[in-house]
């Protein structure tokens, strides 16, 4: 690159010398008094021009340094020099290359053609139908709990319109504009999907409709289990900021897709105005599938729109063969 005008030391064609004012530049001066001699070399009398050729005869050889016949001397012995023009070390490596490579592309042909015969058909793809459950995105973990436990971990989003855990399912289109969710926070549920919707006009606070396993010891009925899920939700991290207090407990007997069920309703109220709301009207289905599954939602108290989605959730439920 080049230095902006001017350069970066000065005028000049280099600059003004760093290290002080040096002389202008310009033709040197012709001839002109020589300085006294400061050294052990005579100098010639004042004013007399120095010589201009011919040089005296030099006492080094013309020509380049002449060295004795043989060449100059040096640790190697007379003859030619090692690996010289001679050498047949070179061929040798070219040559043994070659081989190599012709043996590697033999082993590469013989491993090809033997392993065509050894090759087995690809399965084709099965066209059978069946009739199991649809694939679950829960997680699989003990029923072994026999009160409130944390959240055993959550199913994977929903993406499609089934919204299943285990063998309860329901379509996501029964709550139109809702959003697909994972529980991971409320407690004693495995893989718990679903769909929920914020309170219009509310702080912080969701309507959702969701199915999950349960995690407690299969010999609880699905009676006990639902009062008892509801207690431990009630009490859980959904309404941990919230001040809840649940309501009375009202418990029936229910069938799902035909399969016998045990539903629990009740309120949880909160007292915390800012949410803009007095609480969750909350419904618990817990269906006698192995293991035991459950349907869980809630919608504002006193909101008859929301509870209406909700119910119509319930009317949708389904239960795999």
């Amino acid at each position: 690159m080049t230095a902006p005008p001017g350069g970066p030391y000065g005028p000049g064609p280099y600059g003004t010398n760093p290290y002080g004012q040096g002389p202008q530049w310009g033709p040197q001066p012709q001839g002109g008094p020589y300085p006294p001699p400061t050294g052990p070399y005579p100098y010639p009398p004042q004013g007399t021009p120095y010589p201009t050729g011919p040089y005296p005869q030099q006492p080094y050889p013309q020509g380049g340094q002449q060295f004795p016949p043989g060449g100059p001397p040096g640790p190697y012995a007379p003859g030619p020099p090692p690996n010289g023009p001679n050498s047949k070390l070179p061929w040798l490596i070219v040559a043994g290359l070659a081989v190599l490579g012709v043996v590697a592309l033999v082993a590469t042909l013989v491993v090809m053609f033997s392993g065509d015969d050894k090759k087995s058909p690809s399965a084709a793809p099965s066209t059978a139908t069946t009739t199991s459950a649809p694939t679950s995105t829960s997680k699989s973990a003990a029923q072994n709990a026999t009160d409130c436990a944390a959240n055993a971990g959550p199913g994977e989003t929903p993406k499609g319109d089934a919204i299943f855990a285990g063998k309860l399912s329901f379509p996501a289109s029964a709550a139109p504009g809702w959003s697909p969710f994972s529980d991971d926070q409320d407690p004693n549920l495995i893989g718990g999907v679903g769909v929920s919707q914020d309170v219009p006009g509310a702080s912080q606070w969701m309507m959702s409709a969701e199915v999950a396993t349960t995690n407690f010891v299969s010999s609880m009925d699905i009676a006990a289990q639902a009062s008892k899920l509801m207690q431990c939700v009630a009490n859980g991290p959904g309404y941990a900021n919230a001040s809840p207090t649940l309501g009375p407990l009202k418990t029936s007997s229910t069938t799902v897709d035909g399969i016998k069920a045990a539903r629990v309703d009740a309120d949880v109220t909160i007292a915390d105005p800012s949410r803009g709301v007095k609480g969750d009207s909350v419904v618990i289905i817990a269906v006698d599938t192995k293991p035991v599954t459950i349907f869980m939602g809630s919608s504002p108290i006193g909101d008859a729109a929301s509870a209406a989605i909700i119910n119509r959730i319930v009317g949708a439920l389904k239960v795999a063969n």
